[in-house]
């Protein structure tokens, strides 16, 4: 029955890939990391001469985050590379005992999308604007914060 569940939450998984993709996810490829409140995720579609990236949406998270409280307590995983090559998905998934600590989630996903996809380019959408960058200038002092 576990098995059962866990393979219709996987596959559950895929059709939002084909969501996202606006077309079969075969040639696609997320990688995702989940934790207690918390989870990223990038999907990927190979589209020849490039990869382009495309931005998760929030029924995808919802259903990252189905699958991983579904893991038993001793059994959760951090870390999910998912695939879907001539229709049918591969999950591997990775547990807190073999990542590094002191590596930041994108430096794994950089290094995943490059055991993966070598030297071909990743592409990102282009910013549209609505954002700035902060500066040290956009955060208080500490000393006007203080209680004294």
């Amino acid at each position: 029955m576990a098995t059962e569940e866990m393979g219709k939450l996987l596959n559950q998984i895929g059709q939002h890939l084909a969501d996202i993709l606006d077309q079969h996810p075969d040639g696609s490829y997320m990688y995702a990391e989940v934790t207690e409140g918390s989870c990223e995720a990038g999907v990927f579609h190979d589209e020849g001469e490039q990869v382009v990236y495309y931005e998760p949406n929030d029924e995808l998270f919802d259903a990252l985050f189905d699958l991983w409280k579904f893991a038993e307590a001793d059994k959760k995983w951090t870390a999910l590379h998912y695939e879907v090559n001539d229709g049918a998905f591969k999950a591997r998934f990775l547990y807190p005992d073999q990542l590094d600590p002191d590596e930041f989630s994108y430096e794994r996903r950089g290094r995943a999308l490059d055991e993966r996809y070598g030297d071909k380019p990743v592409i990102y959408p282009e910013s549209d604007g609505d954002f700035r960058e902060l500066t040290l200038d956009d955060f208080p002092d500490d000393d006007e914060n203080s209680a004294t």
